[in-house]
């Protein structure tokens, strides 16, 4: 064997040895390539060339063309480690990721964050507060001015009291809201109130508990540990406690952010009950304005719409004139002041020739449907076209029917009564009557005579209306006013001096004098002393230049010769027939009182009544 074989056959073991082999802490051969290729590359390249050196012995040439190509692969191989090996030691090493750690930011940062968030919840609590005083002032405002104001609006327009009532009801609530929204931790004490009663009415708690769960509870915090910026736990801490809290704040900036925090919070918490009362209030006020302006348009509308309300419409400014409307009577015909203090009404219906009525203590009527049916059963007769009262100084009531043919010229008996009674309790007592008047008018010299010494004819007592009968107390006479017959649109009054005779001796009238009044044509509808005025008060009805009726009112000295004066009173001409007239005591005040026969049974429309003072008479 020559030196270059020995050569070669060294130089694979030594290689073989570092290839094949590494010693590991035992002792024991490791085979890894892989290990031995990053270690020592060179050494790898070598290996491989003596593995090609060593390889079976093969034919000259092919062993020559097999190892240039050997050569050539490792000397390819070993440029691009080499290259890998050069990248590696350029690129930087890739440390492992570490977790990010939660940084606050600088102080100046921070403290301009809550400097801002700060600022603005003052100006959202300050803006609420400002809100909640327009509300206050506002709907205060519109409260006094319905309760200064609310008497004279209503005495003249009943009709704007609902949405009067429901404006003011809704302002009032709106100024609670307002209220609540100023100092939202009253509605804690609201709520706490509102479960001690539920709790009392259940019997869990009783009245002394009062004082423990509503007026002074037990202390609670925001949050389970006070908070000393928060006002609300500050102030249910004692003054040694804070001090100790703030320094434990002070002492942790950590704690400093997080109680500022908190108490930004509890700013954001008080602005959201702030504006959630105070959105109650505006919700209340818009509501309730625009209820009331509904209520107000269908109470002004629906009247002109349905009958029935057209009518409550009606009556309701008659009210505000000082006229109101009765509700069982339907046409008043006369009208007389009882001893006791009571009205005495009379209507030309039979079925209901009188009824009793009494005054309130606010001076209207008051009607008893049951009194009246005694009352004309008392009269034992059936009296139709009842028209004329009076009373006398004895107290016996006068009353005498109209004494009229109907419509076919034929003489009813029901119109032909002239009664004496009087009223004691509910029951008519001392009942007398007169009969064939008519026919004594017809046929009277006496009648004759009288007329004609006055106007130089006789007058046709077929057409014969009866519809006025007075009193005259100083002479103690009997005064019968007639509509029918007239003279020269004239009115005849025809006097009676021995009206006691009549009615307990059957004597007939004693007929002293007569006069014909000039008061515009239309009769006379009523005629009645006045003991206030020491006169006669006269009604008829005449037309205006529209041919529209009125009635017109007269004073009269009860004198023959004496012409009648004219009288204005306000608000008649919304009264149309009055015929009852009577000077009345209202509460121990001397009024004047006018009925007017414009009802309509049929359609339950009543007749109306006016009490007036003598001021305005």
């Amino acid at each position: 064997m020559t030196e270059y074989d020995n050569t070669r056959s060294e130089k694979p073991a030594q290689n073989d040895d570092l290839i094949h082999t590494d010693n590991t802490p035992n002792g024991q051969p490791s085979h890894n390539m892989d290990h031995l290729a990053v270690q020592e590359p060179v050494l790898m390249l070598e290996h491989l060339e003596n593995e090609n050196h060593a390889a079976p012995t093969q034919p000259e040439d092919a062993l020559l063309n097999e190892s240039a190509d050997e050569a050539a692969a490792a000397k390819k191989a070993k440029k691009k480690l080499l290259k890998e090996q050069r990248k590696a030691k350029k690129e930087p090493k890739v440390q492992p990721e570490e977790e990010p750690v939660l940084q606050l930011g600088t102080a100046k940062g921070v403290e301009t964050m809550f400097r801002n968030a700060f600022r603005t919840e003052m100006e959202l609590l300050a803006l609420a507060a400002t809100k909640a005083n327009i509300m206050i002032s506002l709907n205060g405002f519109i409260v006094s001015a319905l309760m200064i104001s609310g008497a004279f609006i209503f005495s003249t327009s009943p009709d704007f009291l609902v949405p009067a009532g429901i404006f003011m009801a809704t302002a009032a609530s709106s100024i609670v809201f307002a209220l609540l929204s100023a100092s939202p931790e009253r509605m804690g004490k609201m709520r706490a109130t509102v479960e001690w009663l539920k709790d009392v009415f259940k019997r869990k708690a009783s009245l002394r508990d009062f004082k423990t769960r509503v007026y002074e509870p037990e202390v609670h915090f925001v949050d389970e540990s006070p908070n000393i910026l928060i006002y609300e736990d500050r102030v249910k801490i004692s003054k040694d406690r804070y001090w100790e809290m703030m320094q434990d704040i002070m002492a942790n900036r950590e704690e400093v952010y997080k109680k500022m925090s908190d108490e930004l919070y509890w700013l954001g918490s008080l602005a959201n009950k702030q504006f959630k009362y105070l959105n109650m209030s505006y919700a209340a006020f818009r509501w309730g304005l625009l209820i009331s302006v509904l209520a107000f348009i269908t109470i002004k509308t629906l009247p002109n719409v349905v009958p029935s309300m057209r009518a409550d419409k009606a009556a309701a400014e008659l009210r505000n004139l000082g006229i109101n409307s009765f509700t069982g009577l339907y046409e008043p015909s006369a009208v007389q002041q009882l001893p006791d203090g009571r009205l005495l009404v009379v209507e030309d219906e039979h079925s209901r020739a009188a009824s009793i009525v009494s005054f309130k203590p606010d001076g209207t009527l008051d009607e008893n449907e049951s009194i009246d049916t005694r009352i004309v059963r008392g009269f034992k007769r059936k009296l139709s076209d009842l028209e004329g009262l009076t009373l006398d100084n004895d107290g016996y009531v006068y009353a005498i029917t109209s004494h009229s043919r109907n419509r076919e010229g034929v003489r009813r008996p029901d119109r032909e009564h002239f009664i004496r009674f009087k009223i004691r309790g509910n029951e008519v007592v001392e009942l007398s009557s007169f009969n064939g008047l008519v026919d004594i008018l017809e046929s009277s010299d006496q009648v004759e005579q009288l007329i004609r010494s006055k106007i130089g004819t006789m007058l046709d007592f077929k057409t014969i209306n009866i519809e006025g009968l007075a009193y005259d107390p100083n002479k103690n006479r009997l005064l019968l006013g007639f509509r029918d017959p007239e003279f020269s649109d004239k009115s005849m009054i025809l006097y009676i001096d021995n009206p006691k005779e009549m009615f307990e001796q059957k004597a007939k009238p004693n007929f002293v004098d007569v006069a014909f009044l000039d008061i515009k044509g239309g009769g006379i509808r009523s005629i009645n002393y006045d003991a206030v005025l020491k006169s006669y008060i006269l009604t008829n009805e005449v037309k205006d230049e529209q041919g529209k009726k009125f009635p017109q009112f007269w004073l009269w000295n009860g004198e023959p010769t004496s012409e009648a004066k004219p009288i204005d009173l306000p608000n008649m001409s919304h009264m149309t027939n009055v015929e009852a007239v009577d000077s009345v005591k209202v509460n121990g005040q001397n009024r004047l009182i006018f009925m007017s026969d414009d009802g309509d049974a049929t359609k339950n429309i009543g007749g109306k009544y006016m009490i007036v003072e003598y001021d305005k008479f």
